[in-house]
This record gives C-alpha cells, structure tokens and sequence, in this order.
C-alpha cells in the first residue's frame, strides 16, 4: 500500500530540489563544478553523519553490500552533481528544472527493465502526464536564454540517468541498513571522489571556493536544506514507496525552480507555467491513488 508519508517526504524532498536549481545557477559565476559539488555535498555529509552518530545506529555492511552501496554513490553523488551543476553553468535554472522533471520517466524505464516493478496502466498514464506538465512549461523556452543552452541540457539529462540509476537500487539497501547509514556511506564515497577530481582538475583550495558573501550563504542554502534535508527526506521517502512513486514527485521540482526564478532572476509566471503545475500534481494523485478491494471475513464455522 502506497503510503502518504512516503509520499510527503518525496514531495519535501523535490521541492527542495526545485530550490537548488536556482541556487545553483547564481553561484556558478563564482565557482567551478567538482569544487562546488564537493563543498555541497561534504557539508551535507557532515550534518547526516552527525545525525547518524547522535543516533547511536551503527551498522556493519556486508562486503557485498559495501561494493553494490560504493557503485550506486559513485552515480547519486558524484557523476548526479557534477552534471548538475555542469549543466546550470550553461542552461537556464527554468530549463534545468524543467528536464529535471524527465526523471520520472527515466526511472519508469530503469525499474521495468530491471524487473523491480511492474507497469500498469495507471502509472503509465501518471508518467505520460507528469511529462506533458512539464512539456507544456518547456514550451515557454522557445529561444534558449543562454547561448550553450543545449549542451546543459544534455548535462541535466545525464544526471537525471544517474539519479534514476540510484532509485532503482537503492531501495533494498534502505530498507536493509536504514536512511542515514546509507546515505551516509554512498555520500561519503562520493564526496571523496568529487574531492580528488576536484584536486586533479581544479583549483578547490586557491580561489575556485572564494565565494563572496552572498555565494557563501547560498552554499549553505545548497548544503543545508538544499543538502542534508533534501537527501535525507528523498531517502525516507524511497525506504516506503516504490522508485516511480517517489519519482512522479519530481513535477514539483520544475514549478518549484521557476516560482522561485521569477522571484530572484525576474523569469515571468506564464499560463503554460500554471498548467503544467495542474498535470504535475494530478499525476503525483493518480500515482499515490490504489483502489481498495473489500475483505471478505469468514466467521469460524
């Protein structure tokens, strides 16, 4: 059964997403792509391991969860935010909001070729409409507002294919080891690899992290609420409903991505913007809707 919390989280967990987006594209004037992920991510990893510790939860990983756990965090932590940030380096924050929406679909396709759930109709149909919503949006963009638009686009699309990559695995290890165990683990892999990279092709420590004022109170609404809160909810919300159902979520992320653009970046709220909100959050009602069969109880003869 689909449950309303799990639903809740997913839809906390996206509409922070939303939120990044912008965040994301403000920052990249004063920064690099592995430098800022890296800085991203290790505060949130600092804040979920502190949680983990308070907790008292201390798990032991089997070696083979251990190689399955490092494989996925390598795509949820370290190939997801540089191709994210990649892309809002070249993209718009409404574009990027906008194709992060596609996911949904993405992990349709992941987890019916993996066998981890079955179609139906009804999440055929829930997809198909979380992915008009958001097409009716895209169509705002007729001229791209930055001249590499598509190239950042392409990046925003690889890292959706990363983060469905981790959707569809991570759910037996959640349910396994618990939400902060692994997203504390797979995040560490990933910030210590986004570290080396970040050594091997750029400058980290001398300049690409002297942000200004403002850029520093954005890496903390990246890292905090736009770090730690968003993972951890997105991991509660895995650990009770399936990977599509978390994922049709993601309707929230376009629309939260470009409320708050026309707020900061002075980007128009349009009619198209306001029908895509309408199938976006219809599909995440048909999706969280099952039909309840009547139990027949037999009395004992």
């Amino acid at each position: 059964m689909t449950s309303i919390w799990g639903l809740v989280w997913a839809c906390v967990s996206t509409s922070l997403g939303g939120t990044t987006v912008v965040f994301t594209r403000m920052i990249m004037t004063e920064t690099t792509p592995l430098s800022l992920t890296f800085a991203r991510y290790g505060i949130a990893l600092i804040i979920l391991f502190a949680l983990f510790l308070l907790r008292k939860e201390f798990i032991k990983f089997s070696r083979k969860d251990l190689m399955g756990l490092s494989i996925i965090a390598i795509f949820m932590y370290a190939v997801f935010p540089f191709c994210f940030a990649q892309a809002l380096e070249y993209t718009t924050a409404v574009r990027g909001g906008l194709i992060f929406g596609t996911m949904p679909l993405i992990t349709m396709c992941l987890a019916s070729i993996f066998r981890i759930e079955k179609m139906n109709f009804r999440k055929i149909i829930a997809v198909v409409m979380a992915i008009i919503g958001t097409s009716i949006v895209l169509g705002e963009n007729v001229t791209p507002l930055a001249p590499d638009a598509i190239k950042g686009d392409i990046y925003m699309f690889l890292g959706m294919l990363s983060v469905s990559i981790f959707n569809v695995s991570a759910r037996k290890y959640l349910v396994s080891y618990g939400n902060l165990a692994v997203m504390s683990y797979t995040m560490l892999v990933g910030v210590l690899l986004l570290l080396l990279l970040a050594i091997n092709f750029e400058e980290p420590f001398n300049g690409a992290l002297d942000f200004s004022i403002n850029g520093w109170w954005l890496l903390a609404l990246l890292s905090i609420p736009g770090g730690a809160l968003m993972i951890y909810a997105w991991g509660e919300a895995l650990k009770t409903i399936t990977p599509t159902q978390a994922t049709i979520t993601v309707g929230l992320n376009p629309v939260t991505a470009i409320c708050l653009a026309a707020i900061l970046l002075g980007e128009p709220i349009t009619t198209n913007v306001i029908f895509g909100f309408v199938f976006n959050f219809s599909a995440i009602l048909l999706i969280s809707y099952k039909k309840q069969t009547p139990t027949n109880i037999k009395s004992p003869a």
